[in-house]
Order: C-alpha cells, then sequence, then structure tokens
C-alpha cells in the first residue's frame, strides 16, 4: 500500500511540476520583459519589431494583394528611415498563403513565435479560420478584409467602411444617379462566407429601408463562369446589380451581361475592381457601368497625400500596377504606425499591450487616404461611415477615378450593426 501511495504520489507530483511549467510558459509569452524602461514581448528587441504579413501573391486576389504588400513595405522603409518606432526599426516576415486556408493556418503556425502582430491578413476565410488562434495568442491583426462579422473580434483591426456600410451608401448613390428606385429589383452577385454575406447584409439592409426587391445570387470563389447569374438577373428584370466577388467573377459577368443585352448599372465593394481588367476585352463595357464603393481615396486622386504616395510608390516599384490598392496597403500602415506609438507612449509593447493601443485609438486622420477620421474604440463598429464612389475610368492612373466628395448617406448613419 506504502509504495502505491509513493508512486501516485511520485506521478502526482511529475504533473504539477509539468502544469506548472506550462503557466509559468504561457506567463512568460504573455508578460514578456522590460527593454529601456518598455515592456515587450514576442517579436520586440531593444532595436526592433517584427510584423507578420499573410498576403496573397498567388490566389485569386493576387492582383490586389501584392500592391497591398508593396505599400505596406513602401511605408515601413520610409518610417525606418525616419527612426522607426518607440526607437526600434520595423522588419517585416511576408508569407503567401495564396487565399488558401489550411496553406495560411500552416503559415500562422511557422510565423507566429517571431512577431508581435500582424500587420496584413489578406482574405475573409483565412482570418475567419484564425480569429479563435488570435484571442489565444493577443495576437493583433490588421485585415486586409472587411466584413462586418470581425468587427466584433477585439484584436482585430478593419480600416475604413465594412462591407455593409460600403453596400448601403454605394446603393443609395445608384439611386441617386444611376436610374435604380423604388420598386426596381437590385441583383446580388457574391460569394459565400464573410466576404460576400458580409455585403449582402447590407445591400439586403438597404433594400428593405428604400424599397427595393433584392435578387440574390450566391457563389462559390472557385466559380468563373457567371452565365447562369446573368440569365437570372436578366429573368427577374433587374435594374442594378450589386457584386461582392472576387475580379475574375466581375469580368466574366460584365460580358456575358453585355452579350445578352443586360445593360444595367453594377455597383461593387472595394476588393472587387482590379485595373488589370481594363486590358481584357470586357474593359470598356467595365468603365459604361461600374462602380467602386469603399474608404480610400483612388490612386488617381488630386489630394497632395496621394499624389505624394504615387510618385513614392512608383520610384520604389517601376514594374508595379498603380491601383487604389496601394492607398489601401499604405492607409492600413499607417493605422499599424499609430497603434505603436500609441503603444510606445502607454510603455507597452506586448501583444496584449498592442491591443488595447488599438482600442484606445481614435480620430486617426491618415490625410484623406481613407475618407473621415478613423475611430476603433467603439467593439462591433464600423471605424467610419464614410465611403468614396469611384467611377471605372480606362484612362485614369489605377482605373477609378472618384466621383463627387466623400459619402455617408443618411441610411447608413442610422444603420446599427448587431453583433453576431
Amino acid at each position: 500500500m506504502n509504495a502505491r501511495i509513493t508512486r501516485l504520489t511520485a506521478i502526482g507530483l511529475t504533473l504539477l511540476l509539468g502544469l506548472l511549467i506550462a503557466a509559468c510558459g504561457k506567463a512568460d509569452k504573455e508578460s514578456g520583459s522590460s527593454s529601456g524602461g518598455v515592456k515587450t514581448g514576442p517579436g520586440v528587441t531593444a532595436k526592433a519589431i517584427t510584423l507578420g504579413q499573410l498576403t496573397d501573391l498567388s490566389g485569386v486576389f493576387a492582383p490586389l494583394a501584392t500592391a497591398f504588400t508593396q505599400a505596406q513595405e513602401l511605408y515601413w522603409k520610409e518610417r525606418n528611415a525616419g527612426g522607426g518606432v518607440c526607437g526600434r526599426q520595423i522588419k517585416l516576415i511576408n508569407k503567401d498563403a495564396a487565399y488558401d486556408v489550411q496553406k495560411a493556418v500552416s503559415l500562422y503556425r511557422d510565423t507566429e513565435p517571431d512577431v508581435a502582430a500582424f500587420s496584413q491578413v489578406v482574405g475573409s476565410p483565412i482570418i475567419a479560420a484564425l480569429l479563435p488562434t488570435f484571442e489565444r495568442d493577443s495576437m493583433l491583426a490588421v485585415a486586409a478584409a472587411w466584413p462586418p462579422a470581425f468587427l466584433d473580434a477585439k484584436s482585430v483591426s478593419i480600416v475604413g467602411a465594412s462591407y455593409d456600410i460600403e453596400a448601403i451608401n454605394g446603393i443609395e448613390w445608384l439611386m441617386e444617379n444611376k436610374g435604380l428606385k423604388e420598386g426596381d429589383a437590385i441583383g446580388d452577385l457574391y460569394f459565400e462566407g464573410d466576404f460576400g454575406e458580409g455585403g449582402l447584409i447590407g445591400v439586403k439592409y438597404a433594400a428593405e429601408k428604400l424599397g427595393l426587391k433584392v435578387v440574390e445570387q450566391k457563389i462559390k470563389a472557385t466559380d468563373e463562369d457567371m452565365s447562369s447569374a446573368a440569365a437570372k438577373f436578366k429573368r427577374e428584370g433587374v435594374k442594378a446589380i450589386w457584386v461582392t466577388t472576387a475580379p475574375g467573377q466581375l469580368a466574366s459577368l460584365a460580358g456575358v451581361a453585355k452579350s445578352t443585352g443586360l445593360d444595367v448599372p453594377i455597383g461593387t465593394n472595394g476588393p472587387v475592381f482590379a485595373p488589370q481588367l481594363l486590358e481584357t476585352p470586357v474593359g470598356d463595357t467595365l468603365a459604361k457601368n461600374v462602380t467602386v464603393f469603399n474608404s480610400n481615396a483612388s490612386y488617381s486622386a488630386e489630394s497632395p497625400a496621394v499624389r505624394k504616395l504615387a510618385a513614392a510608390y512608383e520610384k520604389a516599384y517601376p514594374k508595379g500596377v498603380p491601383q487604389q490598392a496601394v492607398v489601401t496597403g499604405y492607409s492600413e500602415a499607417q493605422v499599424m504606425g499609430a497603434i505603436l506609438e500609441k503603444a510606445c507612449e502607454k510603455k507597452d509593447l506586448s501583444r496584449a499591450g498592442l491591443v488595447t493601443a488599438f482600442r484606445e485609438l481614435s480620430g486617426v486622420d491618415t490625410q484623406g487616404l481613407v475618407a473621415g477620421d478613423l475611430d476603433f474604440t467603439k467593439l462591433g463598429q464600423s471605424s467610419t461611415k464614410a465611403v468614396y464612389a469611384h467611377d471605372v475610368d480606362k484612362e485614369a492612373p489605377g482605373g477609378l477615378k472618384t466621383v463627387g466628395d466623400v459619402l455617408s448617406y443618411p441610411t447608413a448613419e442610422a444603420y446599427e450593426r448587431k453583433a453576431e
């Protein structure tokens, strides 16, 4: 009996020791150390802050995400030349997840131990898959995606209006400028998942408030031929179409619609258009019918901040593609810069400290790269409700030309998103 008790006691002590070691390891990872009076954590040393990027350089959003990544590299190169942040240089670890969830999860595991935060994560499905992990690791992540569902995540930053708000403002603009009227039907072509269904939320809300009928067509990201969608929209007599897909599906829809005589205005969320589409056979159709709505200024905007960015981008990347995604990527880096500055002021560059600093940011001025000042203090709500309307224009640098001033219609201002 005594021998058995002794063995059980030994086993119990071994398990207890293991738990204590694991707990200490977790505490060390969360609490970090101190450098120069500033609390630090993974990815932060006395001389550098390392940020991760899970981008898409070879998947369906590669035309946009390549520019996102280049713009962020440009921003941090400029910041580092000016002394960096908090006396530290910023280093980037870029990984191509190719809009593949499994690949992204694996790359995250490989990269996580070495970074303080992720300054770019491309793709709604990827962010959705990683949300529990971000929370577990207290990992701040700037989303290169704008689904409203992510607004409930404390550690995820969405810079600009979410897809639902883009759609609400966009549809009211279509009614004011493109002949869409109360009682009409509007088609909605959208990806399954948080991206497409985030836009759908706004479309349905606007339709309810403005007296429209919605004709839905949900597709997968792997679907390439939009013939059945166009046929359905024509059969239902839609007077306009809203699109929340990748650029390839927009091109297919525009081409099929033209060939079948469905000549109606098309509104889209921000990531749907890429200027490379203008070089395809449907380029003229896109220029005639498509208007893009999001919070970022167009690459062709005449504001001093945009012109300065465009000149710097073209010098740094002479073979790059001038496009709005440059503005998007740069503005997201600006927000990450503001987060790091705030965390430095609070003397806490740990992961938890970065998340706290992020959620205390308000009145963030991007010098017009994003419509309106940004407020990240309201969990569950978009950082702004303001957007721009951009007509597709083959002559404009980047393929988009902003129409009018900043938009924030009463329907969007009255919209209060409910947590999911």
